[in-house]
């Protein structure tokens, strides 16, 4: 074969399998090749085996027999218009079990693509036998409402010609139903539940008598009245589209159902594919809306699609599931920490001259997306700075915590922005510790105290106190004194807490006008610690007095710190008061039981004129005795009565 021959076989082949992959699935034959069994006197036009086919491509198709032996077989494939199944029926037929005992049956399917498959079916003719159905074809009327279950329905009667037995009975239903049942061995018809339950208003049962050999199949129609009607969806199936955005606890759709029962009390359920993600959706049986729930989001990123299902049911008929489709439509989503709280520690500084990076991690659901960040007004975010790009955090003024000139402790709102101006923030609590940045600071370079000859020894004649402007401990300090020459440690010294003590007095040992110079170091508690000097001239000088002068701060008395005073304070407080009590006392005496100070010109504040009563003075005379001589001197006393009476001496 030359190359031209060649290459026109390969373009035919190549064509012919292009051409066979264009024509799609054949369609496929189920259960066939099989063989059934027809009585020899059978003359009805009967269904003797439905076929069972399929098409992967859904193509429509039909059937039919292509062949048979012998020729001209009484049998056709029709299509049952209920079932929308072909099955193969006896066509008018007229057997002869001596002259053709079997047949063979070529039944072809024709999806109009080119595929044609067969299969074969074998008929086998039972000689002289028949089955018959003495009382189906039927139809029978029941009224739905009423009939409960195991009610009878219909007895179904067929004769074997032969005789053969047991003839045994079986159905099947067109739509498909649960309500219905046969017993095998009478063929009587049964319901298999209450028929409120029942959705069809027609129902066909196929039934099937069998003696073993021969099956016969007919058909019977239970027609329902007083229907219970079956609760529906009005608006279901659907799709809606939501935002990535939308706000947790959203109504997202509301249901509307229908049941044309007046009074039919309804009950819904609600599933949600894929399952894991059951909790995003919270269904109100009482509102029928379907809202994202609360605490909950969505995320495209994550799962871009749901179907939500209801049924909703009368406790007779149930509808559904019906699906809703939720699509999610994928937004600009604001950028996030990957912390709610960082912690940053910082120590007190100026301005720029320290910094401190929390490695802030800001994710884009969007994915790699730039930002900045930024620091939200407020609580003292002006006294720090962060770099937009790196997050570094400093201080943006001159940093104090010293004696609460700032706070020591501050939480910040750190904030993320993309590109869309969506925004993300974290919280930064900072911490500022204290650092001892402030040494221990005098007033004045030299100080003079003033000492004479009268100051005891151990008595404090000034103090020299210095400032610290830190805080805490850093602000503690003490002090100590050192002097070049020797004699002024003799008579002076420094104590811890900055005061001049006089060791000895100076008195006939210094000249007066002696000044006696110390340095004072003032040493902080910091760590390091840090260090204030000054000079205190201490000056011995001839005083008239024993008042003792310094031109630094004497020390404070306080009268409430001295228990002599106080206690002295206590007693004439005491005695005080007895003598007011006292005073009282005999005020109120005279004013109110008589007891006045004397003749009415001394009531000079009249308290006891109201409490004048008339009575009668008693006044006695005295006049001497007569005397018994030779005294002269001696006197007796009479009452004045005696005198008026007498008028005489005795």
């Amino acid at each position: 074969m030359d190359r031209r021959a060649e290459t026109v076989l390969c373009l035919y082949v190549l064509v012919l399998g292009l051409l066979r992959g264009c024509q799609g699935a054949a369609p496929q034959f189920g259960g066939l090749p099989t063989s059934v069994t027809v009585g020899e006197q059978e003359t009805a036009d009967r269904l003797i085996y439905t076929l069972t086919v399929t098409d992967a491509d859904n193509d429509p198709f039909n059937c039919d027999i292509s062949t048979s032996t012998p020729a001209a077989a009484p049998f056709r494939v029709l299509k049952d218009p209920v079932t929308n199944k072909f099955g193969v029926y006896t066509n008018s037929p007229t057997f002869d079990f001596t002259a053709n005992p079997t047949y063979q049956l070529t039944v072809q399917c024709d999806d109009n693509t080119g595929n044609t498959p067969t299969a074969v079916l074998s008929v086998d003719i039972l000689d002289g036998d028949k089955i018959t159905f003495t009382n189906i074809p039927a139809t029978t009327t029941h009224a739905a409402l009423t009939t409960l279950v195991n009610s009878a329905i219909f007895d179904v009667d067929a004769t074997d010609l032969l005789g053969h037995t047991p003839l045994t009975y079986t159905i099947t239903s067109i739509p498909a139903t649960t309500s219905f049942q046969i017993d095998g061995t009478t063929g009587a018809i049964t319901t298999a539940r209450d028929l409120k339950f029942e959705t069809n208003s027609a129902i066909d049962l196929y039934v099937t008598v069998s003696d073993g050999s021969i099956a016969v199949t007919e058909k019977l129609r239970v027609q329902l009245t007083d229907l219970n009607n079956v609760p529906t969806f009005t608006n279901l199936p659907a799709t809606i589209s939501q935002n990535e955005d939308t706000a947790s606890g959203t109504v997202l759709y509301t249901l509307t159902s229908f049941d044309a029962d007046a009074g039919a009390t309804l009950s819904y359920t609600m599933t949600v594919n894929p399952p894991a993600y059951s909790g995003l959706f919270t269904f109100a049986t009482n509102t029928l809306q379907l809202s994202l729930t609360a605490g909950q989001t969505f995320d495209y990123e994550t799962r871009s699609s749901f179907t939500v299902s209801f049924t909703v049911t009368d406790t007779m008929a149930t509808t559904g599931p019906i699906d809703l489709t939720v699509n999610i439509n994928n937004i600009n989503e604001a950028c996030y920490f990957d912390k709610t709280y960082y912690y940053v520690t910082l120590a007190e500084a100026t301005a720029g001259s320290v910094t401190y990076n929390p490695n802030f991690l800001v994710r884009d659901y969007d994915g790699a997306a730039a930002y900045t960040l930024s620091f939200a007004a407020g609580n003292n975010s002006n006294r720090f700075s962060i770099d937009a790009n790196s997050g570094i955090i400093s201080f943006a003024v001159d940093y104090n915590i010293d004696n609460g000139a700032m706070p020591s402790s501050v939480i910040l709102t750190v904030v993320c922005t993309d590109t869309t101006s969506k925004t993300g923030t974290s919280k930064v609590e900072v911490t500022i510790t204290d650092v001892n940045d402030n040494a221990p600071s005098f007033t004045q370079s030299t100080y003079s105290i003033t000492v004479d000859q009268y100051d005891a020894p151990g008595s404090l004649m000034g103090t020299i106190s210095p400032t610290d402007a830190d805080s805490g401990v850093n602000g503690e300090f003490s002090c100590s004194g050192s002097s070049t020459a020797s004699s002024a440690t003799t008579y002076y010294s420094i104590g811890a807490d900055c005061g001049v003590y006089l060791l000895s007095s100076p008195s006939g040992n210094l000249d007066y006008g002696t000044i006696s110079r110390f340095t004072i170091t003032a040493v902080d508690k910091g760590s390091p610690s840090l260090t204030g000097t000054t000079y205190v001239d201490i000056i011995y000088k001839e005083a008239t007095t024993t008042t003792t002068t310094t031109t630094a701060a004497p020390s404070t008395y306080n009268f409430w710190d001295d228990s002599g005073a106080v206690a002295a304070f206590s007693i004439a407080m005491v005695l005080g008061t007895i003598l007011l009590a006292a005073l009282l006392y005999y005020l109120l005496r005279c004013c109110f039981t008589g007891m006045c100070c004397g003749p009415e010109p001394c009531d000079f504040m009249e308290c006891c004129r109201s409490y004048e009563r008339p009575r009668r003075l008693q006044r006695r005379l005295v006049t001497p005795e007569k005397p018994k001589r030779p005294r002269r001197d001696d006197f007796d006393y009479w009452r004045e009565d005696d005198f008026k009476d007498n008028n005489q001496y005795m």
